[in-house]
């Protein structure tokens, strides 16, 4: 018999051996660990439930909800984070990830809830079935395509002397830039000290006046992206670059089954949309993931974002995932608002 229930940290190492058990499909399949502490990651994610499902005392089955603050058209607005939807193998088309969605959606109507988010890997039509059957209902809609690029590391110094990139703290000034960039996306995280207070942040300022904020992270204590499978023509590019990384400064790259270590920039607003100033901020990233004997820094960004086009467009390897919303009110008109605007995913908590 298959009983549920809230997970707590005694459950920590079951939880962490699921995760190591599944992965991710698609195009490209990747498992997600969280070694040692599978519950630290959602310390970035936001308040989290963990609901588990048990045969006798084995966890055979998980689903996270976290509790966000987005801005949507500008306002904030509670969104629920569906995340870590893992069903042991050995257990699968018995029902047990019906009854663990059954509790998100009673978490749901219990907060009185509208906007819930997943991401799947792209290939992944699964979650798109999460409300099916519910009568009242409408199931998840696609919101685009979330691309993210990995730039290898690299210890190629700056040739742009333009701007100065300077280590800086959380204060109120910096907070308030990233919000207000931040508000013209759609489901971008509001912003405070607990949000930030992770990650290393580096501001570029002219006349003491902020022009660009980068958020960088290593979550390496908290998750290790292991990439399962991969094409054939992916790895004949990668065992070239390790032949010759050290001769051209790069960092060694990881083949399959390896964890995959990685700075992310959680965040990079701007002022202006300049190439020049985005590329010295990627470039910056890219020397510390190499001087930290990482492989890469990432960052995502919406297929919408303008933010695409200004990126450096060499030494990277792209992924792509899609971004699922439902509105448990049938808020149609914001749905559609989110859909038509820039969706924002912040990549270091998924």
């Amino acid at each position: 018999m298959i009983r549920y229930r809230l997970a707590n940290f005694e459950d920590n190492q079951q939880l962490l051996e699921l995760t190591n058990s599944v992965g991710m499909p698609g195009k490209m399949a990747l498992r997600i660990d969280r070694h040692p502490d599978f519950f630290k990651l959602n310390i970035l994610r936001g308040e989290t439930k963990v609901y588990v499902a048990l045969e006798d005392t084995n966890i055979v089955g998980s689903i996270c909800v976290s509790d966000q603050i987005v801005f949507i058209n500008k306002k904030q607005h509670p969104l629920y984070y569906i995340s870590d939807f893992k069903v042991a193998r050995t257990h699968r088309n018995i029902g047990i990830g019906l009854q663990l969605t059954n509790m998100v959606v009673k978490y749901l109507e219990n907060k009185n809830a509208d906007f819930a988010f997943l991401n799947v890997s792209k290939g992944n039509k699964r979650p798109f079935v999460f409300f099916n059957d519910r009568g009242h209902y409408t199931d998840f809609q696609n919101i685009g395509t979330f691309i993210t690029f990995q730039y290898i590391g690299s210890n190629k110094k700056l040739s742009n002397r333009k701007y100065k990139i300077e280590l800086a703290k959380g204060t109120s000034e910096v907070i308030e830039f990233l919000n207000n960039y931040y508000s013209q996306y759609e489901l971008a995280n509001v912003i405070t000290n607990d949000k930030i207070k992770d990650s290393d942040l580096y501001v570029i300022k002219e006349q003491n006046q902020i022009l660009a904020v980068m958020s960088i992270i290593d979550t390496m204590e908290m998750k290790q992206n292991v990439v399962l499978k991969m094409p054939w023509h992916l790895k004949g590019i990668i065992e070239c670059i390790n032949v010759f990384c050290k001769l051209f400064q790069l960092s060694k790259l990881p083949k399959e089954s390896e964890p995959v270590k990685m700075l992310y920039i959680k965040y990079l607003a701007v002022k202006e949309y300049d190439k020049t100033l985005i590329s010295a901020l990627i470039s910056f990233a890219r020397q510390l993931a190499y001087d930290k004997s990482y492989s890469f820094a990432s960052i995502s960004s919406h297929e919408n974002d303008i933010l695409l086009k200004k990126l450096p467009k060499y030494m990277r390897f792209t992924f792509q995932s899609v971004g699922v919303l439902v509105s448990m009110k049938d808020s149609e008109q914001h749905i559609e608002l989110i859909k038509k605007g820039v969706p924002y995913r912040d990549y270091s908590a998924v």
